[in-house]
């Protein structure tokens, strides 16, 4: 059968087999200050924001409808940073642009460690990736993420086109560079999580070191006996990812995609938690950027399209044998081998596989724009709240009060004996917020400087 006649089949199959209207999807609505109220009460007046503090409580209620307001905007504006993150670590990482050497995530860590990163920066294959990423920004081409460095720099005024314009593109990359590396020197010193990230952007970079932390935390609770066979039938995942140049050891020889849905779906079919056609995956996220990409995808799974995710493998590093047994059957439950984009010359030793994910999976994916530390789908019907929550890499770019805030939205979505995992080591629950934290899990991915998670259980009462 040809591959074609395959696909045509299969989009009438899916198009059969789908609901004619996908379900209703509740609005989304700010939490309130009766909500929040609880925890302005219990936390100490120093981990509450500056602008509520030495407030009495009728003053805070007062004020709270515009904070909300206010700190939504705060939080979406840290999107921007994040994006020059991105930005950075394409510099460092990318080979589209360059035929520079990639600069290697250990060393910068292991300088960083001992306040030494600039010396990175100084160095001559940084400075001419930063001339090679000056003149790609000048001239895109068809190169994705080139015209997306060139949309996040006009956006600071700067043209490239104009005389004068390369060097603002130069100052600008400096400036950008030396930012991140202070935060990687702050990221060695810090001894929490939240004080590492509290106050960078908001980076989409992924990857699927992450998914198989997860999967390895499902396994977990499943061998528990707290989560029974196709028991999981909706679930959320907060902030998906994108994968532009990710900061461990990121490529950008393909195109950019999101591995976190996917990789769930794979993960639950696998150990028996979920059925292909029972399940449906709602993710929040409040980058445009991610939500048009997820969209995009839908739109073509319904012209019959399938989603190709590419899944390099950098093996120059120490990785755990089971992260590389993870990687190898990665999507082996919902899709099917096909042709990976083959890696150019400066990527390094890297093994290649892709996997063609079919329209049908990809349907099961719905993107919604909510900012979890503010927002919630509300109302929820009993038989709308999910099973399970995911949120890794998310938390931890935030203090204990936004935290706090978080759970209390995340715990109003989820069913009562529904299970949430988070990866902030540092999370913990308030009395007043209705979940319990009833395990976790460690994983190491590499012999890397602090290259591990501990992902959190929480249960929903």
């Amino acid at each position: 059968m040809s591959v074609v006649l395959a696909m045509a089949i299969e989009f009438i199959l899916v198009s059969a087999q789908a609901p004619s209207q996908e379900p209703a999807v509740a609005v989304k609505t700010n939490i309130s200050y009766l909500e929040a109220k609880p925890i302005l009460e219990t936390l100490r007046e120093d981990l509450l924001p500056a602008e509520l503090r030495a407030k009495t409580p009728a003053e805070i209620e007062s004020a709270w409808p515009g904070w909300v307001l206010q700190h939504d905007a705060k939080i979406r504006a840290r999107l921007e940073r994040g994006d020059e993150d991105s930005i950075v670590n394409f510099l460092l990482f990318g080979v589209t642009f360059t035929k520079q050497p990639r600069t290697k995530a250990y060393d910068i860590l292991t300088l960083a460690a001992q306040a030494r990163s600039a010396e990175i920066l100084q160095g001559r294959i940084v400075q001419r990736r930063v001339e090679d990423l000056v003149a790609g920004i000048a001239a895109p081409g068809a190169n994705e993420r080139l015209q997306f460095a060139r949309q996040v720099i006009e956006r600071k005024g700067i043209d490239p086109s104009k005389p004068g314009g390369k060097n603002q593109v130069r100052r600008f990359l400096d400036k950008e560079v030396k930012r991140v590396f202070a935060d990687y020197e702050a990221y060695t010193r810090a001894p929490e999580p939240s004080l590492r990230f509290g106050d960078r952007g908001l980076s989409s970079d992924t990857s699927i070191f992450s998914d198989f932390a997860i999967e390895q935390a499902l396994e977990a609770i499943k061998s528990g006996g707290m989560l029974g066979a196709d028991s999981i039938s909706r679930v959320a995942i907060v902030g998906p990812g994108l994968d532009f140049t990710d900061k461990l050891e990121g490529y950008d020889f393909y195109p950019q995609q999101t591995f976190q849905p996917f990789a769930v779906i794979d993960s639950l079919i696998r150990l028996g938690l979920a059925r292909r056609d029972d399940l449906r995956v709602t993710t929040f996220d409040l980058s445009l950027k991610i939500n048009q990409h997820l969209e995009a995808a839908r739109q073509r799974a319904r012209a019959g399209g399938a989603y190709v995710l590419q899944l390099p493998l950098a093996t120059d590093l120490h990785l755990n044998p089971d992260l590389v047994t993870y990687w190898k059957r990665f999507g082996d439950r919902i899709g099917e081998e096909a042709k990976a984009v083959a890696a150019p010359s400066g990527v390094g030793s890297v093994q290649l596989r892709a996997v063609r994910v079919p329209p049908a999976v990809v349907m099961a994916i719905i993107p919604r724009d909510l900012n979890i530390v503010l927002q919630r789908p509300e109302p929820l019907a009993a038989d709308e709240r999910f099973d399970l929550i995911i949120a890794t890499n998310i938390l931890i770019y935030y203090d204990v009060f936004e935290q706090s805030l978080a759970l209390s939205n995340v715990a109003k979505m989820l069913r009562p004996g529904g299970f949430f995992l988070s990866n902030n080591t540092s999370t913990f629950i308030l009395p007043t917020t209705p979940m319990d934290v009833v395990g976790s899990t460690n994983v190491v991915y590499s012999d890397q400087l602090n290259d591990k998670d501990r992902l959190v259980w929480c249960r929903g009462r």
